[in-house]
């Protein structure tokens, strides 16, 4: 069954099919006008008159340039959305993960250490960005790891993530 966003996407998918339809046809068309000119030949027929077929060619790539002017705007529409809706999603995940570190009672130093794993730096580059010791930092590494009940850094980033995903099917192969 079809959901209304599925519908929506056919119906632009469709106009887009056609809009790029008409303007392939006028280009022949353009095309077969200006050999002719070139060549100096005559393509009237007897049932409609050269002008009236480069109107028609013309109107309908402004309908279809139009269309397409639609297309783009809607698209550059749902781009914001989108961003919006990430920029929203990224300062909740933050409000979510600063809310945890608060239960597990983490110091602020364990707090930084913390968020850097999550972001996948390694020991040794967090020590190099705070300007410490690695053995230092994998002491607070391990201390953030007992207290948020996690065995190693995978499990508190996967913490995070779950929430994230919360709702998607996992692959089955």
């Amino acid at each position: 069954m079809r959901t209304g966003s599925d519908n929506q996407k056919a119906f632009k998918l469709r106009s887009l099919a056609i809009a790029f339809a008409v303007i392939a046809i006028c280009e022949f068309f353009f095309l077969i006008d200006i050999m002719a000119d070139v060549f100096h030949l005559d393509i009237s027929t007897s049932w409609i008159d050269h002008s009236s077929i480069e109107i028609i060619s013309t109107l309908s790539l402004a309908f279809a340039l139009a269309v397409i002017g639609l297309q783009i705007k809607q698209l550059l529409q749902e781009h914001d959305d989108a961003k919006a809706l990430v920029k929203v999603a990224s300062g909740e995940l933050l409000a979510v993960i600063d809310a945890k570190f608060s239960v597990w009672e983490l110091t602020p130093s364990e707090q930084q250490i913390a968020m850097l794993l999550i972001k996948g730096f390694s020991a040794q580059e967090i020590a190099d960005l705070r300007e410490t010791r690695p053995g230092t930092v994998k002491s607070q590494c391990s201390a953030v790891y007992l207290k948020a009940g996690v065995k190693g850094r995978n499990e508190l980033a996967a913490y995070f993530v779950e929430d994230l995903l919360a709702g998607q099917k996992v692959l089955q192969t």
